[in-house]
């Protein structure tokens, strides 16, 4: 009888080479060519990435079919997955060794890939030099934007929409500066150069004149901003207010007629308006010297639809109110439930019509004072009690309702401080987050809290509070660092008002508080970290009746 040749072979030793259909569900692999027994079985698609150990060309970099397998790899992890995976969430899941091109199990995942040894041609997946596709979802700074920042800027499209069609549609200029902005939250600070001058093409004259070119320089008017760079900051912005009314982006027809017929497109037009509506009242309050653009501007653009339902990626259904309805609202009985980035551009405008007010030469503004004042207490009664952030997270407010309550606080504060007895503290407090005017006096007048002083007390108070609810103090908005830098000023200079011990010790934490979410911030930003400097200067100076 013929002896079985399969009886005569050496037992098969374990196998380094894994296929990555096993390799995901930690099991041990034959690594049989070509497919492993497991998958054959079990009728699985069985497919292997090839190691790089050993392998590489003569200017030290991986060949381009290196490149192409790390991008398989990504493409063959559930989207669903990706945002647990990267944030170092779902400990069982396996991460991704760039720099071998293999999947190892991992007992402790990172918080981040850890892509800072990668050279630059490895940072964009193949074909995305010239061109956007679907794996763009998949970059590790993309998803480092979507996770950090779109939240609370949410006006280019949703990161579920990057596999469809619509992503042929994105000028490269848009990917690069995601990747800038998700390389300031990564932690090696040379990814953020790397991007920098792709970024800012934007700005170039070459470029078509168009409703990307508007959202491009919004992102960066906010991170340069963020990044301390003022002037740049505000001849940016003015260019984007300038070219979006010149496009007409401020007219319900614009979104629909730039959509193609695209629901999510169109509605990305939409927030591109009211992103742009919102930064340009922010800065202009941060600079105190120029007019909000777009506060009187006429504009029938819808106002924004859900960020849950935008963000699903889905088909939106688009909303139908418009501004006019919004400001109509607090007039009326109108129960329609409003988004709650609708509250966050009402608070906007109203911070508008503080600064407005405050630039005013008539004598008698005693009436406008008490209507904006009710208007603001008004509004934030309104604004919604609990709404699960569309992150997943329940910190009770989500992001848009966060920075409705922001601005709205900086609004009172701006509101009473030139109207209350504590603006004659003699303090430094000029930062490009905080212009207070001052009476210059070596004494205050008083020490005890007019009305005015009050409620600019009080309104600090709830703003610094802010700091204190569950979601990173790091994945805010940028501009909650002038909130917080305003606050610090506020109650740095309530010491000198205030001289009963338990609200001193309340003055105090809240100055800790403020001084430690600004070094979180500062860690990401460069304005927070210098605002943070100057501001401890300030009450290291001030502060003897605070140590």
């Amino acid at each position: 009888m013929q002896q079985d040749s399969t009886s005569s072979r050496p037992p098969r030793r374990p196998s380094s080479l894994a296929c990555m259909a096993c390799r995901r569900r930690h099991l041990k692999c034959d690594a049989q060519m070509p497919v492993c027994s497991r998958c054959q079985a079990s009728s699985t698609e069985c497919r292997y990435i090839q190691s790089r150990r050993g392998l590489r060309t003569k200017n030290g970099n991986p060949p381009q079919q290196l490149l192409d397998d790390d991008a398989s790899i990504f493409s063959a992890i559930d989207p669903d997955d990706f945002t647990d995976w990267l944030s170092g969430t779902n400990l069982t899941s396996d991460l991704v060794d760039i720099g071998q091109g293999l999947f190892q199990p991992q007992l402790e995942a990172p918080q981040t890939l850890d892509i800072s040894g990668l050279p630059e041609n490895a940072l964009a997946w193949p074909e995305l030099e010239n061109a956007v596709t679907p794996d763009v979802a998949y970059d590790p700074l993309i998803q480092l934007y979507y996770q950090t920042f779109h939240r609370s800027h949410p006006l280019l499209i949703p990161r579920k929409a990057l596999h469809s069609s619509l992503s042929k549609k994105i000028p490269q200029y848009i990917i690069s500066i995601m990747r800038f902005i998700g390389a300031h939250q990564h932690h090696d600070p040379s990814l953020k150069e790397l991007f920098r001058q792709s970024a800012y093409s934007v700005l170039s004259d070459s470029t078509p004149r168009d409703g990307f070119k508007v959202q491009g320089m919004v992102l960066l008017a906010i991170v340069d901003h963020a990044r301390g760079a003022e002037d740049s900051a505000t001849r940016i912005m003015q260019a984007a207010v300038s070219l979006a009314l010149e496009l007409g982006m401020n007219k319900a027809a614009f979104a629909a007629e730039h959509s193609g017929g695209n629901s999510i497109l169109e509605e990305s037009w939409r927030r591109t308006y009211w992103e742009l509506y919102f930064v340009d009242g922010f800065l202009a309050a941060m600079r105190d010297q120029s007019a909000f653009q777009l506060l009187h501007n006429a504009a029938d653009v819808r106002l924004p639809c859900n960020e849950e339902l935008y963000n699903s990626g889905d088909a939106v259904i688009l909303s139908n109110l418009t501004f006019k309805d919004l400001i109509n609202k607090w007039h009326s009985d109108d129960e329609r439930r409003f988004p709650s980035s609708a509250y966050r551009i009402k608070a906007v405008r109203l911070l508008g019509m503080v600064m407005e007010l405050n630039r005013s030469l008539d004598i008698d503004l005693d009436t406008q004072i008490e209507t904006i004042d009710a208007a603001l207490a008004t509004s934030l009664m309104q604004l919604p009690s609990s709404q699960r952030d569309v992150y997943g997270s329940h910190s009770g407010l989500d992001e848009m309702t966060f920075q409705a309550q922001m601005t709205s606080y900086l609004a009172l504060i701006y509101l009473h401080h030139p109207r209350s007895n504590m603006r004659y503290a003699s303090i430094h407090a000029h930062t490009s987050c905080t212009r207070l005017p001052t009476t210059r006096e070596a004494t205050p007048p008083s020490t005890s809290l007019d009305l005015h002083s009050q409620k600019l007390l009080r309104a600090a108070d709830l703003l610094c509070n802010l700091a204190t609810l569950p979601n990173p103090v790091k994945y805010r908005t940028p501009f909650f660092t002038c909130a917080l830098a305003m606050c610090v000023v506020v109650h740095t200079v309530a010491c000198l008002f205030v001289s009963i011990p338990a609200k001193q010790e309340s003055i105090k934490a809240r100055i800790q508080l403020g001084v430690g979410a600004l070094h979180v911030l500062g860690k990401s930003w460069p304005l927070a970290k210098t605002v943070r400097q100057r501001l401890i200067a300030m009450y290291q100076e001030l502060g003897l009746r605070c140590q």
